[in-house]
């Protein structure tokens, strides 16, 4: 796993933690597809957190072409893609991310 993966990862792990301090009854998983993409002929690694109750997914994409910047995907299980964003890696926090899981995951 590269550094810049796996220190995005425990950022996630750590905004997940504030979200479930926060939202106790909605339950989430983290993932982590450091080679998943790369079999598949992407060169990005992913960060997933899933909503399984929902149906709701986000995607944190990390793309080798855009080492500054994040793609973050809001969708549901099967794979359909609602919005895209990116974001400035740099500029990324927890507070953002846990804005994000608040948005897609709480009704």
């Amino acid at each position: 796993m590269s550094k810049k993966l796996q220190d995005l990862s425990e950022m996630v792990a750590r905004a997940n933690d504030v979200f479930y301090s926060k939202f106790a009854t909605v339950d989430t998983l983290m993932g982590i597809m450091d080679k998943t993409l790369r079999k598949q002929g992407m060169k990005a690694d992913a960060i997933t957190i899933d909503c399984i109750a929902l149906d709701k997914k986000i995607v944190i994409l990390l793309h080798d072409d855009k080492p500054d910047f994040v793609d973050i995907a809001l969708g549901n299980k099967e794979g359909d893609i609602y919005s895209s964003s990116e974001y400035e890696l740099a500029k990324l926090s927890e507070t953002a991310l846990v804005e994000i899981m608040a948005a897609n995951f709480i009704s």
